[in-house]
């Protein structure tokens, strides 16, 4: 399999990267982002390009591959709706068509949020990308929604104040496994989601949304 991943310099998609570089399904991976990941692995090329929706400028190098995992989300804090959509909606979804036309039957895995079934501008947003991604013929699609994430080691997030809460949590951490175990709707580490999301693109997921608990038990 050889997979596309956007976001992997963020805190969802650095999880991501490590678990479809460390599968023996995976033999190749190409990052699509603005500023390198940081990663060194004999199966990994980046691309990086200052503008996201400059499509056309690398259009010649997205054929041949089998599955795109999108990582890039931004915060809905200060943004209205158009500047929020133009981000997590228009932008995924140009990349997921160009994607698909160049290679038909090609799976995606669309990394959503925790309470995006909820009635917030950023949540009708995030419900209108699944659905549009759900219509499209992918062999296989899903989208994720995890809740508070514990991440591995060496991963931060991007998102200022989420990653203030985990700086206060970290002492916490040593909790997470039992936290998962005991409350799988809340919790979830960057290993299972990445882990999650790959299975999604392998066809290895039994639902269209994978809520927190779902991640846990399909990223187990």
């Amino acid at each position: 399999m050889k997979v596309v991943i956007f976001g992997a310099t963020g805190m969802v998609g650095a999880g991501a990267l490590r678990e479809v570089l460390a599968s023996d399904d995976v033999e190749a991976v190409l990052s699509i982002s603005r500023q390198p990941c940081g990663v060194e692995h004999p199966k990994l090329r980046e691309i990086l390009l200052s503008d996201l929706f400059d499509v056309a400028a690398v259009e010649g190098q997205l054929s041949g591959y089998d599955a795109c995992i999108w990582a890039i989300g931004v915060s809905s804090v200060g943004l209205d709706e158009a500047a929020y959509a133009l981000v997590t909606e228009e932008l995924t979804l140009t990349w997921a068509h160009t994607l698909l036309r160049l290679n038909p039957g090609m799976a995606f895995c669309y990394c959503s949020a925790g309470g995006a079934g909820g009635p917030g501008m950023w949540a009708r947003v995030r419900r209108r990308v699944e659905g549009a991604l759900k219509e499209m013929p992918f062999r296989h699609a899903g989208a994720v929604r995890p809740g508070f994430i514990r991440p591995g080691p060496g991963i931060r997030s991007k998102t200022r104040g989420y990653q203030f809460g985990i700086t206060l949590l970290k002492p916490l951490f040593l909790l997470v496994p039992l936290l998962v175990r005991v409350v799988p709707g809340l919790f979830t580490t960057s290993e299972r989601l990445g882990r999650a999301m790959l299975r999604v693109v392998q066809g290895r997921a039994d639902r269209f949304i994978l809520e927190s608990a779902d991640i846990n038990r399909v990223g187990a």
